[in-house]
């Protein structure tokens, strides 16, 4: 237990003896999450905003005028066993004049004297499969029917979504992997200079015997160290700039940042690891040196 404590001491000691280099480092892992942090708040939130939009997408699939009332029930029965399918609604000729009304104001009859609008129906798909390939899938699959005369939906709109979803993923994933390189290489460097100026006391230890391990666990602690006050600091940062949005700019930017438990958490363990894994390369590349 004395050891142990001795350890985690010089630990502690390590960090204050990095001066500039180690409260550098703490700089730059804070900046850096703070900079992942914006990555993942931007991600979570347009897939959010694109799942909201996929979710008021449905199929128009529009029925030839003479289908019988029989056809019209055999293929509601077909959809409703189709898996991809969450709910098909039935619109009627009269429904669909009714609609038409509501939308544009004018009266189908009293502009063509007759009603050209076919039956229909509206499907809204599962979530699982509100996404391009899975809904040209469905559309063709419908098509086959002889009922069926015509099937629409905004393809368009489907190709932009995904579009940008898959920028937004690619950026996010970039910043997350250039921020960590550069965080560990950092840690590494501070670290390194620490053990630089320490190297006599180092190989001294391992000509008395030392074992790794007993010289690792204080480099250990001052890389975890480093990550971990450089993670507070951006946990600080977006607590505070939540706290600024959501009670003085909402109204203002019609945007409210909702970031939970499970966020600042992972900021820390994210930062914990920067600092452990640098800490790790750079003593074990050292002691390989030695011997």
């Amino acid at each position: 237990m004395m050891i142990l404590l001795f350890l985690i001491k010089e630990g502690f000691l390590n960090l204050i003896r990095s001066q500039y280099a180690g409260l550098f480092t703490i700089f730059v892992i804070a900046i850096s999450l703070i900079l992942i942090g914006f990555g993942f708040i931007l991600s979570r939130d347009i897939i959010f905003a694109v799942h909201k939009i996929k979710a008021q997408f449905e199929l128009e699939v529009f029925l030839k005028k003479a289908s019988t009332e029989q056809d019209i029930e055999a293929f509601q029965a077909k959809l409703d066993s189709m898996p991809e399918v969450l709910h098909a609604t039935f619109i009627s000729e009269d429904s669909a004049a009714r609609r038409f009304k509501k939308e544009f104001g004018e009266d189908i009859y009293s502009i063509l004297d007759y009603n050209p609008l076919p039956p229909s129906f509206t499907i809204e798909l599962k979530p699982i499969y509100r996404n391009l390939i899975s809904i040209e899938g469905i559309a063709a699959n419908i098509r086959k029917f002889p009922i069926v005369d015509e099937v629409k939906y905004r393809k368009n709109l489907l190709l932009v979504l995904e579009r940008y979803q898959r920028v937004v993923f690619i950026l996010a994933g970039s910043i997350f992997l250039f921020f960590t390189i550069i965080s560990i290489i950092l840690v590494s460097n501070s670290i390194k200079m620490t053990i630089f100026a320490r190297r006599d006391l180092i190989e001294t230890l391992k000509l008395l015997g030392a074992t790794d391990i007993f010289i690792k666990i204080p480099y250990f602690i001052e890389g975890a160290l480093e990550g971990i006050l450089g993670a507070m600091i951006a946990v600080i940062f977006f607590y505070c700039m939540g706290y600024v949005i959501n009670n003085y700019l909402r109204e203002f930017l019609y945007y409210e940042m909702n970031l939970d438990m499970t966020f600042y958490i992972s900021m820390l363990v994210i930062g914990f690891l920067f600092g452990f894994i640098g800490s790790l390369r750079t003593i074990n590349k050292f002691l390989s040196k030695i011997g």
